[in-house]
């Protein structure tokens, strides 16, 4: 008798191993915020934007009309200039330059700097030669902290601040604090080659690089986010890196984070490595303002040195996001995607899944604050946006602030080398033989 009861016990110990798993994981209910919810997928359009170029009004090499043509004929449907310091007026119009800026107009090209001719603007604007489909001029673009040794940069958009502003080294929070009081929105440039994290991707993770930045996106929602590719994906390579980083530190602040794809065009080569892809339900600066808030857009790279290898540029289409549905009951995500080879599902910057749908409660116990998807094929890498996922626990996925262990003379040490770098010279030195300096 007390042999059989053994048996019996033992056996449901055996069966039962197994229940608290399944237990655990269908108790998880996930809500789900979706940056793509007030998408239209049957009436909205695509429209290919580049929001982060440079002409000879500060330090690219191309007039504005020779930038301005090249976008048009790679089918791009919204361009904005943003010159260092420089607000575009139009790209019909003469822009009011500085001096010690625009030094490539005086050295390597020695062009006249010339706008568009009013009858050409009014043809691409209007897609007269283009099928009736115009490309949108972006108004009030620009590159914000025009002179900084340190590339602490800031695009902002649509108010018209920055004029003629040099900056300050290491601050973000005046541009974009100056350009929220003028009614407009900004966004961070190249964050990852800020810190230099292209020589040790460990810089891309560190909670103090991660909280400098967070800390001006947290205090002003109208930054809406950063570039997580920028240009040939070189001195930026782990900008993906950072961005999951952003994401993890500022989702459970109750803040998330956009990613922007930029050419930051400096010469003709640079052109369409880039862009976003922006879903509006018409073509003007108030949908695309709209899109930029809302994060309602995809950023897609035909370079991705990291996901792809170093050297393997793409061509062609990037994949066609054609839908993507959130199913709260059942706690999935599906995006239907036209020339889709990989979709990858991403959380805290690992790779968690691959196909159409993620089934959220599968993975619980990688997921924490949010997923995201990328789609790889031969055009190159397309990403979405961060969903929030909450499973009532929020708190729990919480990154403390960095605490400041140096001792006092440590920190003086750290106030004079910032200082030391304040220079080209300074700053040059410190690259070489400190920052470059590789694992």
């Amino acid at each position: 008798m007390k042999k059989g009861i053994a048996l019996l016990l033992a056996t449901a110990l055996v069966f039962g191993a197994g229940i608290p798993a399944l237990g655990a994981e269908e108790s998880v209910d996930y809500t789900v915020t979706n940056p793509y919810e007030t998408v239209d997928w049957d009436t909205w359009n695509h429209y290919k934007a580049q929001l982060h170029t440079h002409t000879l009004y500060s330090d690219g090499e191309m007039n504005i009309t020779d930038v301005v043509e090249a976008y048009y004929a790679q089918d791009y449907d919204i361009l904005a200039i943003t010159d260092h310091g420089v607000i575009n007026t139009g790209w019909n119009k003469q822009h009011r330059m500085i001096p010690l800026i625009g030094f490539n107009q005086y050295t390597k090209v020695a062009k006249e700097i010339r706008p568009m001719s009013d009858a050409r603007y009014m043809q691409i604007t209007t897609g007269e030669d283009r099928d009736g489909r115009p490309m949108l001029d972006v108004s009030k673009g620009v590159e914000l902290n025009a002179l900084v040794v340190r590339k602490n940069h800031v695009n902002g958009f649509f108010c018209g601040w920055g004029q003629g502003y040099l900056g300050k080294e290491e601050d973000f929070e005046i541009p974009v604090a100056k350009t929220e009081a003028a009614g407009g929105i900004s966004f961070i440039n190249h964050p990852a080659d800020f810190f230099n994290a292209s020589a040790d991707v460990n810089r891309a993770k560190d909670r103090n690089n991660v909280k400098l930045i967070a800390d001006t996106l947290l205090a002003h929602p109208s930054c809406v986010g950063m570039e997580a590719f920028n240009c040939e994906d070189t001195v930026d390579r782990y900008g993906r890196v950072f961005w999951d980083s952003l994401l993890e530190y500022c989702i459970p602040r109750g803040r998330n984070v956009w990613a922007f794809a930029s050419d930051d065009s400096h010469w003709m080569s640079h052109i369409g490595l880039t862009a976003e892809i922006m879903l509006m339900p018409e073509l003007s600066e108030a949908s695309l303002r709209t899109a930029m808030e809302n994060g309602t857009f995809f950023s897609c790279s035909t370079i991705a040195n990291v996901e792809f290898g170093d050297g393997d540029r793409r061509s062609g289409n990037f994949a066609d996001v054609q839908r993507i549905s959130v199913d709260e009951e059942n706690d999935s995500i599906t995006v239907t995607a036209a020339n889709a080879d990989v979709i990858e599902w991403v959380a805290d910057g690992e790779v968690i899944a691959t196909g159409e749908s993620i089934c959220l409660r599968d993975h619980a116990d990688r997921i924490g604050a949010y997923v995201r998807f990328q789609i790889k094929n031969e055009g190159g890498i397309l990403l979405s946006q961060a969903f929030v996922c909450d499973d009532g626990d929020m708190e729990s996925n919480l990154i403390p602030e960095p605490v400041d262990t140096r001792t006092p003379i440590e920190q003086l040490f750290a106030k004079i080398l910032a200082f030391f770098r304040k220079t080209i010279i300074g700053e040059l030195l410190y690259r070489k033989f400190v920052l470059e300096k590789k694992n």
